[in-house]
């Protein structure tokens, strides 16, 4: 029995579970200077979802405006913004979105859609923790080109694809509710029976773990945590200082000493997280 005929609605599939925002920056080196990296300015503004990266523009270039009262911006007709660091010239303009893209893993499908990102002058890149690349499937999306394109064909371009890749997101998500429920079912479990029970955790695993549970969260299939919570501890890992390369027995127990810790923290926080009975109901 597929779920609408079940609740006659879909969990929680929305743009804003998928994309975390972004900021806009523009950079600026002096006319008439020598180029150095410290003559740079930056200048930057946030953006929540895709549809605000117009506005977002337009905060950004009220600030430039008014930076340009005061300084003279190096700029030729023809070529741009110049500068001696190339993503400082042309538009030296950067448009960056961070994505969470589980169910796009979960269904097999992210691949597919990351390949077809540098077709449009854009890149993305993955965290890397602990020797695990993608962790989390937390990907951080911005332009590569700022040569031989405007400002508003960049804003148009990264509106549209941010838009296109959080509903590819979101359709994964509704694609493993209907037709894929063991798979997102046993990948929350998972996750939740290993940060219970789990005697070493590292940054990077725990960022794996929470990331099927952040997307139950934000779906309302689990009890005990908040998407909200499972956000502030997955950036929390992100933020943790790193521990130097393993080289001696010293630096493994350091190490040991750290996963063991984070482990006994996560194994209480967990005690009380489950899957509620929507999530049941819906993946049953």
């Amino acid at each position: 029995m597929s779920l609408s005929r079940k609740r006659g609605e879909y969990p929680n599939l929305v743009i804003a579970d998928v994309v975390d925002g972004g900021t806009l920056t523009l950079w600026r080196n002096p006319a008439g200077a020598k180029f150095g990296e410290k003559d740079v300015w930056e200048i930057s503004s946030e953006w929540d979802s895709p549809s605000g990266l117009h506005a977002a523009y337009s905060a950004l270039q009220d600030k430039e405006a008014e930076l340009a009262k005061s300084h003279a911006f190096a700029w030729d007709s023809e070529f741009g913004y110049l500068s001696p660091f190339p993503h400082h010239c042309g538009t030296a303009l950067r448009i960056e979105g961070t994505f969470h893209l589980e169910a796009l893993h979960l269904i097999g499908d992210l691949p597919q859609a990351l390949n077809a990102i540098p077709a449009i002058r854009f890149e993305s890149s993955s965290v890397v923790e602990d020797g695990i690349r993608q962790a989390a499937h937390l990907f951080r999306i911005s332009n590569a080109a700022v040569l031989g394109i405007s400002e508003q064909e960049l804003l148009d371009r990264a509106k549209n694809l941010f838009t296109d890749l959080a509903m590819q997101e979101v359709n994964a998500r509704r694609a493993l509710v209907e037709e894929m429920p063991r798979v997102i079912e046993d990948a929350i479990a998972r996750s939740i029976a290993v940060l219970r029970h789990a005697r070493l955790l590292s940054p990077g695993e725990i960022l794996d773990l929470l990331s099927p549970i952040s997307l139950a969260a934000s779906m309302g299939f689990i009890k005990g945590i908040t998407a909200n919570e499972t956000r502030r501890l997955m950036r929390d890992q992100l933020n943790a200082p790193s521990l130097p390369e393993s080289r001696t027995t010293e630096d493994d127990r350091r190490r040991d000493a750290r996963d063991a810790r984070l482990a006994d923290r996560f194994n209480r926080r967990f005690e009380t997280v489950s899957l509620n009975s929507y999530a049941e109901e819906c993946l049953l």
